[in-house]
């Protein structure tokens, strides 16, 4: 008897060991977005690449730097700025859409997490209903037709949540992907939503001043003034033909127009991109005050299906309803960092983690 209850105590002490450990080696963790972040910052390829370039582009600068020391020609330095300053360009600017990738698709994400949602009480309603149909069709108050209707709801109700579904651990693997994580299955996390953002504050005016402080495309054509300038004074020098001076004159010119109209590109862009972001802070502000009405009046409505006055499926209803608003604003969220981060972008700074929040 006792070995009985010993034999039984140990068996049910393995078992529960066994599910404890099954269920912790379960447990799914959590990623928040600038881990998100990091995680792509470490492990991008393109990012890697351009890393590398910029390296062997500092060490070709300190080695035309070194070579000129002799004979200080302005014209070798100005090549070597150039090179160093297009790597260092483009290193910030493929680091600048590694992050901007990471936002959309992380933010994205939890929107798809939304809609599945969202779509199982849609289908859980349908299935209400059409268990009502058909107490109505057995009752003789409705006909097969309407059966037939509600059935087809149903039916489309469920496709929806299962395509749903599929999109969104379809979109989740992806991402792991470009993570650089092992796309094994039973390696899930959950991802931490982004809060409401604290908008950021500029305005026009100061937005072009740091575009064009900041240009590097502005930065070249200024190089490319001066290094037309300085073959102009060069074949003045070596008294090269007029032909060939009037040439390098009209480069000159050239190099000046050139500037002036990438000058004038960027306004532009900048205020287009300035308006855009305008709008996605309206936007934002709206969804915000469409959520807090439908969580109002998801609250009324739980008070009214416990006075009687409304039914489990006026519920459903309205808790849809706020699905619908939460994934509206998720929307508006993704708008507002997209649109911001673009800003920033054009602006020609380079992307922190503190802008995202």
């Amino acid at each position: 008897m006792i070995k009985n209850i010993v034999k039984g105590t140990i068996l049910f002490l393995a078992i529960f060991f066994i599910f404890s450990g099954v269920l912790f080696a379960a447990e799914t963790q959590e990623m928040n977005l600038s881990q998100a972040i990091n995680l792509a910052l470490e492990n991008n390829l393109n990012l890697k690449i351009a890393n590398l370039d910029l390296e062997n582009a500092q060490i070709d600068y300190q080695k035309t730097k070194a070579n000129n020391l002799l004979t200080e020609s302005r014209y070798i330095e100005l090549q070597g700025d150039l090179g160093l300053l297009q790597a260092e360009d483009n290193y910030t600017q493929t680091r600048n859409e590694v992050i901007i990738d990471v936002v959309q698709k992380y933010l994205q994400l939890n929107q798809a997490k939304k809609n599945v949602t969202a779509k199982s009480k849609e289908a859980e309603l349908e299935k209400n209903l059409l268990e009502e149909v058909k107490a109505q069709v057995k009752a003789g108050h409705k006909g097969n037709l309407d059966l037939l209707r509600q059935e087809n709801k149903y039916n489309n109700a469920v496709f929806d949540l299962e395509k749903a579904n599929d999109d969104y651990h379809q979109s989740f693997r992806e991402f792991k992907l470009e993570l650089g994580l092992n796309n094994q299955e039973g390696e899930e996390f959950n991802l931490v939503e982004v809060d409401y953002p604290i908008v950021w504050q500029i305005d026009e005016e100061e937005a072009l001043k740091k575009a064009i402080e900041n240009s590097f495309v502005l930065e070249l054509r200024k190089r490319q003034i001066e290094l037309a300038k300085v073959d102009l004074e060069r074949a003045e020098v070596a008294a090269s033909p007029e032909l060939d001076l009037r040439k390098l004159r009209n480069n000159i010119e050239l190099a000046n127009l050139n500037f002036n109209k990438t000058q004038k590109e960027l306004a532009n862009s900048i205020k287009k991109q300035f308006y855009t972001y305008k709008q996605s802070i309206n936007s934002l502000d709206l969804s915000r005050q469409n959520l807090n009405q439908a969580q109002e009046n998801n609250s009324i409505i739980i008070d009214q299906v416990k006075a009687g006055l409304k039914t489990k499926n006026d519920l459903l209803s309205a808790e849809i309803s706020l699905l619908q608003a939460e994934y509206n604003l998720n929307s508006a969220i993704l708008n507002y960092y997209t649109t911001k981060l673009t800003m920033h972008k054009l602006l020609g700074q380079k992307i922190e983690e503190g802008e995202i929040e």
